[in-house]
């Protein structure tokens, strides 16, 4: 499957290709102040499957939790965010907002929901973690959903 985005101006045009990992909600200060909003959505991909297509990207580099790297990739035109990395892990975070059919995504885990405005409700049974979430243990937990999901049908 390939799926395209853009950034809010059209200078930034992507695709993605082959399935994702999952796609998380998160409610992270960081995330709330990016998106001015209650947090900003990912869905994570294998480092290979992000194809710029036109355009060209500017970053910023921050520290992330627990030490880690987070280096973001926008728009230098309109500064909206593509995807974020660390650069020590094999896939990237593609800001979900940014594909073309957006609204038809559902969250497969919702994280730091410790700093969800109050009035945030999280479906019931969803998958959900207070903090950030061990990447590994995530994406095997949002993995056995799906799977789970998929013998149901």
């Amino acid at each position: 499957m390939t799926r395209a985005g853009s950034c809010q101006c059209g200078h930034v045009r992507y695709e993605v290709s082959g399935p994702d990992i999952g796609l998380v909600l998160c409610y992270c200060t960081e995330c709330q102040r990016l998106s001015t909003g209650i947090g900003t959505y990912s869905m994570v991909f294998p480092r290979g499957a992000f194809r710029l297509i036109s355009g060209s990207l500017k970053s910023h580099e921050r520290a992330g939790h627990a030490g880690t790297r987070n280096v973001g990739h926008f728009c230098p035109k309109c500064g909206v965010r593509i995807y974020h990395e660390d650069p020590h892990q094999d896939y990237v975070r593609l800001k979900a907002g940014t594909l073309n059919h957006a609204s038809e995504l559902e969250p497969d885990a919702h994280i730091w929901t410790q700093s969800a405005p109050a009035w945030v409700r999280l479906p019931d049974g969803c998958l959900s973690y207070e903090t950030q979430a061990e990447p590994a243990e995530m994406i095997a937990a949002v993995q056995a959903r799906r799977a789970a999901r998929a013998d149901q049908m």
